[in-house]
C-alpha cells in the first residue's frame, strides 16, 4: 500500500508553462480520504512552492531547497546551515564567473546582487521571496544552497569550472540548462524523503516518487515506486519501476489517480 506519494516540480508536475492542471485541488481531496502524505520535492525555494498550492498548502509536505529545507506546510521540521567557511569559498569561485547569476537561499528569502537586477523576470519566476543586495556581507540569515542562473541556457559548460575549486564536502547538482545548485553533499532530496519517512513511520516500500532530471536522482533511489517522466533524462528512466506521460500531458496526475484506485 502507497502511504507517501513525492513529485519533483519543473519537468515533472509542471507543465512546460510552469502550470498545473488544477483538477489536483480535486485529486487531493481523494489523496487525503486516502491517507496519503503528499510531499512537493524541489530544488525551489519554499515560499515560492508554498504560494503554489494555496489553498491546500498546509496540508502538503515540503522538501525545498533540494532538501535543504523542509516542512508541513508552514512548519519548518527541519533546515541545514551551510558552514561559513563554505559560503565565502562559494562566493569567492564564483566572482570569476560574473556572466552567471547566483542566488543564495536562506531560511528568510533568497538574495541576489544588485548588478543582476535586469534577470529580476527571470527570478520572480522561482523566487516569491527575494531581496537585492549591494553586497554578500550585507546577508544576515541561514545559508540553505547557493543556486546559479545561466541566462544563456548552457549552466553544464560551468560545472567542471567551478567544480575543481569546491571543498570535497560540496558539490554541484543540475537541472536543466539554467541552473545549478551547490550545496552540502549530504543534503539532497533522498535525504528529505528519508527524513520524512522517519518522521511519519513510513516504509520504503509505502512510498512513491515522480522525477525528471538527475537532482531528482536520491528521492527515486529512495522510494520503493520510482516512477520517470517521459521527457526525463535517460539516467532517471534507467531507475524507474514505470515511465509514465510526459509532464505535458499531465502524467503525474494520470499516474496518482491510478495508485488511488489501486490503493485498497
Amino acid at each position: 500500500m502507497i502511504r507517501l506519494i513525492a513529485t519533483d516540480m519543473d519537468g515533472t508536475f509542471l507543465d512546460s508553462k510552469k502550470e498545473f492542471d488544477k483538477s489536483f485541488f480535486h485529486l487531493f481531496k481523494k489523496i487525503k480520504e486516502k491517507e496519503i502524505a503528499f510531499v512537493i520535492a524541489s530544488g525551489n525555494q519554499f515560499y515560492h512552492l508554498y504560494n503554489q498550492f494555496q489553498p491546500i498548502s498546509d496540508d502538503i509536505y515540503f522538501i525545498a531547497e533540494n532538501g535543504a529545507y523542509i516542512s508541513k506546510g508552514r512548519e519548518e521540521l527541519y533546515s541545514y546551515s551551510m558552514d561559513l567557511e563554505f559560503v565565502d569559498r562559494i562566493i569567492e569561485i564564483l566572482e570569476q564567473f560574473p556572466q552567471i547569476m547566483p542566488v543564495i537561499g536562506g531560511v528568510k528569502r533568497s538574495y541576489i546582487l544588485n548588478r543582476y537586477k535586469k534577470y529580476e523576470d527571470e527570478i520572480k519566476r522561482h523566487y516569491d521571496n527575494f531581496m537585492f543586495v549591494d553586497n554578500y556581507k550585507d546577508i544576515q540569515d541561514q545559508i540553505l544552497k547557493f543556486s546559479i542562473h545561466d541566462p544563456l541556457q548552457n549552466v553544464g559548460k560551468y560545472v567542471s569550472k567551478i567544480e575543481k575549486y569546491l571543498p570535497e564536502d560540496l558539490k554541484i547538482m543540475t537541472s536543466g540548462n539554467e541552473w545549478m545548485d551547490i550545496q552540502h553533499h549530504t543534503i539532497h532530496k533522498g535525504f528529505g524523503i528519508k527524513f520524512l519517512q522517519d518522521q511519519l513511520n513510513i516504509s520504503f516500500e509505502e512510498c512513491a516518487a515522480f522525477g525528471d532530471q538527475m537532482n531528482d536522482y536520491e528521492l527515486l533511489k529512495n522510494v520503493g515506486y520510482p516512477y520517470a517522466m517521459d521527457n526525463a533524462v535517460s539516467n532517471i528512466k534507467n531507475i524507474a519501476c514505470e515511465i509514465v506521460l510526459s509532464n505535458d500531458e499531465q502524467g503525474v496526475q494520470r499516474k496518482i489517480k491510478e495508485i488511488i484506485e489501486e490503493n485498497i
